[in-house]
């Protein structure tokens, strides 16, 4: 079987080219438009352009939807690759999603909650994405579309490289009230068998089906952030005052932002630039928002890897890259529980 991995050079999709080469019964190829995989085949795409997505799905049994970036590569990609689609007659597309199709609700949540696209630019882009992918399964072609939480794990930069570097910066810590929200963490190769999964079973023709994805013990944002510094050395965990907070996101972050993008368009390296803390993130770690996967465990079979398992295999990938001589610990110590804790969803 024929799989092309759209944004199969990212995090999330290099992983799952890797598990597909190792399956036996898939043949990945990697379309990307900078970066080869190696050791598989290679084949140049713009996403935003239905041609170039049209050349890149000739021979192909499956497509799965990797890409990330900007609200017009999310969103316009989505397009270009279902008229594509259609035309090359591929009829089976795994769409990787997003929690913030759900927005601002709180709560537990399935895949049945209603979508909300008002949480900035990215939520919106991929509600649109999966409108396009609801049209495409509506002219007899087969979608399975999955709603991770934060992916992790070794390698992840988004969700342990960078807040590690804030927690040995202290600019992450004890957030108080501010990190109470569920943190929803989900292992990158649960995802990917997760995708793997979708693409062996037999799907229904004419539908759309819908994952969340998350580790049930995923837990709070202020335990993962104490665990992670305990794990990598960045102590003491300091309480990080909501004012700090407010200035680091609402002052520093765009200014930050700005100088990085700027940096980027003369060709400069924006390396030593520490990294920005945006205004959406603070909003996240405060979301009492916990996605229900149990119809991921159902349908697909899905395992989930430990908590512990994960923050030691992620901890141990973050010391090797920083070159810190240092073991992480056995087990991951929670955080003391503050009445603010308590809050159930």
């Amino acid at each position: 079987m024929k799989i092309l991995v759209l944004g199969g050079s990212g995090y999330i999709g290099s992983r799952l080219c890797a598990m597909l080469s190792s399956s036996g019964w898939a043949t990945p190829i990697n379309g990307s438009a900078r970066r080869n995989v190696p050791g598989i085949e290679n084949r140049r795409v713009d996403t935003r352009d239905k041609g170039s997505m049209f050349e890149a799905l000739r021979g192909v049994d499956a497509v799965v939807n990797c890409v990330a970036g900007s609200a017009d590569a999310i969103a316009s990609g989505a397009a270009a690759l279902t008229h594509a689609a259609i035309e090359a007659d591929c009829q089976r597309i795994v769409h990787l999603s997003s929690m913030s199709v759900y927005g601002s609700q709180q709560g537990v949540l399935n895949e049945t909650a209603a979508l909300d696209p008002t949480m900035g630019w990215y939520a919106k882009a991929k509600c649109e994405s999966e409108e396009r992918f609801r049209a495409f399964a509506s002219t007899g072609g087969s979608v399975v579309t999955f709603r991770p939480g934060c992916v992790w794990g070794p390698g992840s930069e988004l969700w342990v490289g960078r807040v590690s570097r804030w927690l040995r910066a202290h600019r992450l810590g004890d957030l108080g009230e501010a990190g109470d929200g569920w943190s929803n963490l989900v292992h990158v190769d649960d995802v990917c068998a997760a995708i793997e999964a979708a693409l062996r079973l037999p799907q229904p023709v004419g539908q759309v089906r819908t994952y969340n994805l998350a580790a049930p013990d995923s837990p709070r944002w202020n335990e993962y952030f104490t665990d992670l510094a305990l794990a990598t050395g960045a102590t003491p965990v300091k309480r990080i005052h909501p004012r700090q907070l407010k200035v680091d996101a609402f002052v520093l972050g765009p200014i930050l932002k700005a100088a990085e993008i700027g940096l980027s368009k003369l060709g400069r390296d924006v390396a030593f630039l520490p990294d920005p803390l945006s205004p959406g993130l603070v909003a996240l770690f405060d979301r009492h928002l916990k996605l229900d996967s149990q119809a991921a465990e159902r349908d697909l079979g899905l395992k989930w890897t430990g908590y512990d398992t994960t923050l030691r295999q992620a901890a141990l990938w973050c010391l090797q890259r920083d070159g810190i001589p240092s073991t992480p610990p056995s087990r991951a110590r929670p955080v003391a529980r503050r009445a603010s804790g308590t809050r159930t969803v």
